[in-house]
């Protein structure tokens, strides 16, 4: 964030997006058709004990650093409130 003007963030949904009505289900990845949605997969390391990877809180922490750096998000685009 210090070497650039603006950051720009493609493909991230925020960390609300799991939780909105009539979010797209989508494999969490690409080549396991049939596996967990990205969703499913986010609550599940999410709630995970140890270890995993905290996905929705990382996004909750990238929108509190757009709120005062210049970072923006696109595909989908982000509403920060």
């Amino acid at each position: 964030m210090d070497m650039c003007k603006e950051i720009r963030v493609y493909g991230m949904i925020n960390d609300t997006y799991c939780k909105s009505e009539g979010y797209r289900k989508v494999p969490y990845h690409y080549y396991e058709a049939g596996s967990r949605d990205e969703c499913a997969e986010y609550l599940l390391h999410e709630s995970a004990p140890y270890g995993g990877h905290r996905f929705i809180t990382e996004k909750a922490v990238f929108a509190k650093w757009a709120k005062t750096h210049p970072i923006k998000f696109f595909s989908p685009e982000w509403q920060l409130l």
